[in-house]
């Protein structure tokens, strides 16, 4: 079975580790080694991923790397490279899926150009179109969705609430939209970082609260600084790491100057190995305005951190379900998040290890194992 990957990114983001996580999965189980996967690599952003241990050809569309030079944090830079990336892409992509033959290409990311070829061709391949996270549905993408919902074979969602906004809008046929747990928990890989005891002279010595994710109004840090500002007035002796890099770094900056926070709040910046600072966390805490299930979530779950997140949409509810994995407080509520930390630092030592537990549970559902059983079933 043939089937080729469409992913193409500006900037690394939780998607891309998925995209990988995915390859592996169908490449190392599949014991008759019958998926030969390709992955589109437009204008070279897949050159720092090494594929070759999983037996990926990287196809390269664009021979030009413009698309690579300047700063892309901005949302109208974005916004203007995807238009570049689409507007150059269209005749090359449409050559690969005539020459190829394949059986699927899965799109993951900038979805709306195959979308749109597969609306113009006709063809023999399937397209799987896989959503991250929860999809902001606008009349423009509710009209394109609809318009060419006959043509995706098949809708891959990260949570039931995702699928649930779909089918109550009547997007897609109920029958074509399947709910995928991410492939994230990669426990080879996990267990291999997390041992890293490389810190470039960070004292962890105290205990400190861990937020990951892109300095991004999406992660709403402006928010979780303030609310840190009330936390210390329950508990002195704790600090505040932020791992990720973004388009806010200055807000987040002045925020934390003018709350007088600098010798409490750390900005690491991106970090390829968030795992050795997890481990060592007091708690992992998401203020997150939208989500997806939230995958430093899942990889706090995973290595026994307990979690407190906001509860906005989307599979964030899903996974601590009331209160059993996790803390859970309404987005952009100080009150209530404060509330939620006096729950987790007053909680007998029984009750937390129980949400450990059942959080340690659910988050099997989230390995690349059964991210392959799902997708067996699925391309077959």
């Amino acid at each position: 079975m043939k089937i080729l990957i469409w992913a193409p990114f500006i900037n690394k983001v939780g998607t891309t580790t998925n995209v990988v996580n995915s390859i592996t999965a169908l490449k190392r189980f599949s014991k008759e080694k019958k998926y030969s996967i390709d992955i589109v690599n437009v204008f070279g952003e897949w050159d720092d991923y090494d594929l070759r241990n999983i037996d990926v050809n990287k196809i390269k569309l664009l021979d030009n790397n413009f698309i690579l030079k300047g700063q892309k944090n901005s949302f109208l830079k974005s916004r203007f490279y995807m238009i570049l990336i689409f507007l150059n892409s269209i005749i090359p992509l449409f050559k690969l899926i005539k020459k190829n033959n394949y059986n699927y290409i899965i799109a993951h990311l900038i979805t709306s150009l195959p979308i749109f070829l597969f609306c113009l061709i006709k063809t023999q391949t399937k397209l799987i179109l896989s959503i991250a996270g929860f999809p902001k549905l606008t009349f423009l993408r509710s009209f394109f969705w609809k318009l060419s919902s006959k043509n995706i074979n098949k809708i891959l969602c990260p949570s039931k609430e995702t699928k649930h906004l779909l089918v109550n809008h009547n997007i897609f046929n109920q029958d074509k939209i399947f709910v995928v747990k991410d492939p994230h928990i990669n426990i080879k890989k996990i267990i291999s970082k997390k041992n890293e005891n490389s810190f470039n002279s960070l004292d962890l010595s105290s205990k400190f609260i861990i937020s990951i994710g892109r300095l991004t109004r999406q992660k709403n840090y402006e928010f979780l600084i303030d609310s840190f500002h009330n936390i210390l007035k329950i508990k002195k002796d704790i600090n505040l790491i932020i791992i990720g890099e973004g388009e806010d770094r200055k807000k987040i900056e002045s925020k934390i100057e003018k709350l007088n926070l600098k010798d409490k709040i750390i900005l690491l910046g991106y970090q390829d190995n968030i795992y050795k600072y997890l481990k060592r966390a007091y708690c992992y805490l998401s203020t997150s305005i939208w989500e997806g299930p939230d995958l430093a979530m899942l990889d706090a779950s995973f290595l026994n951190i307990p979690i407190i997140c906001s509860d906005c949409q989307s599979g964030r509810k899903e996974f601590i379900d009331n209160g059993k994995r996790g803390y859970i407080f309404k987005t952009n509520n100080i009150n209530s998040l404060i509330v939620e930390f006096k729950k987790f630092i007053n909680d007998d030592e029984i009750v937390l290890k129980n949400k450990l537990i059942n959080s340690k549970k659910e988050v099997k559902n989230f390995t690349i194992f059964r991210f392959y059983l799902n997708m067996k079933k699925i391309l077959n």
